[in-house]
């Protein structure tokens, strides 16, 4: 197996809700906050228990940022999320036969459960998060979502000695497309859903009429008109299945279109173009919602969200570890691909 492995780089901007304490960017709140000393007299560079937040939310499990370093121009570190009291079920490969029905027996292996060695915990969840002054970029494994890193960073920079008090910190994941600089890269997928396709009421079976609405709209110099719904079930479950489908419904229920459209391989330049130029015509309906999404991020109605595909290596072969020094220097070099593009500002 390749030592790389392709994660999703997601992006988030911070926001001051208190404009009156936006003197410091969140990477000097970091810093500020990791700088303090704790009671036992260390900075929390040095004190993993004072990186340590317990969630208290019912799960059990706990938020340790592990790893942290200053590269001067920017905060890297990697969190982990810890169960202290989790089982973990593993297959005992010795093979053992087992009656489990009254005409059943199978052979099996044995499936039992472990707790984690003494002096270790099981880690449920796994991020690692590159600040930049108010720019924070992330990637995420297992069970650790967004609301984690969101909710440990305000904990550190709220209560953790950094002094931003107030409420907690605003991260935006959207951005007004019209105050957007770059672009999302190129176009990879296109997805147009809601009123702006056609909708067919479809009666009873010994109901003779039907109601019908279908919509054109004009892309470049050409009418696209959407099928009717029913006819694109015939298409994809062919006649009898669609005729049952439609017997089916109460007076009430209608088959809706939603569709997406997607060009898989290799483009061409001129497939790339035409795409991008569909795309826009598509972008000024306003009766339905428009999917674009790019190399760098999509665009959902009028919101731009920025992400982008990144490989990162491997500790070892096999590892779902990644190495630490090679993550920190992949989310950077997506800093300074986003700001050389004009998708963010340094």
């Amino acid at each position: 197996m390749s030592d790389q492995v392709y994660h999703m780089v997601h992006y988030r901007e911070f926001e001051h809700q208190d404009t009156s304490k936006a003197t410091k960017s969140l990477e000097d709140l970091a810093r500020d906050s990791l700088n303090t000393v704790g009671p036992a007299g260390f900075q929390k560079w040095e004190s993993i228990e004072e990186r340590l937040l317990e969630l208290k939310d019912g799960t059990g499990m706990d938020l340790v940022l592990n790893r942290v370093a200053d590269l001067n121009s920017a905060v890297f570190g990697e969190m982990c999320l810890i169960h202290p009291d989790a089982m973990q079920a593993l297959l005992e490969m010795n093979t053992k036969k087992q009656k489990l029905s009254a005409i059943t027996i199978a052979e099996i292996y044995a499936l039992t459960e472990k707790a984690a060695p003494k002096g270790s915990r099981y880690v449920k969840g796994l991020t690692y998060f590159l600040i930049v002054g108010n720019h924070l970029f992330f990637i995420r494994t297992q069970s650790l979502t967004y609301s984690h890193i969101e909710r440990y960073i305000a904990w550190l920079v709220l209560h953790g000695g950094a002094g931003l008090g107030g409420p907690d910190p605003d991260f935006k994941s959207k951005f007004d497309k019209s105050a957007f600089a770059g672009d999302i890269g190129d176009i990879q997928a296109l997805r147009v859903s809601g009123p702006s396709f056609p909708q067919m009421n479809i009666a009873p079976s010994n109901e003779k009429q039907t109601k019908e609405r279908a919509t054109t709209k004009k892309v470049s110099d050409q009418y696209v008109q959407f099928e009717k719904a029913f006819k694109l079930a015939e298409e994809l479950l062919g006649p009898i299945k669609a005729k049952e489908l439609a017997e089916s419904l109460g007076p009430k229920e209608r088959l809706v279109v939603d569709a997406s459209v997607k060009i898989r391989g290799s483009r061409t330049e001129e497939s790339k173009k035409k795409l991008a130029d569909i795309a826009k015509q598509l972008d000024s309906m306003t009766d339905g919602k428009v999917g674009v999404e790019g190399k760098d991020g999509k665009i959902s109605d009028d919101d731009v969200i920025l992400r982008t595909r990144m490989p990162f290596t491997r500790e070892k072969a096999n590892s779902s570890l990644l190495d630490f020094y090679n993550v920190a220097d992949q989310l950077q070099i997506v800093y300074d691909r986003f700001v050389q593009d004009g998708k963010i500002s340094a």
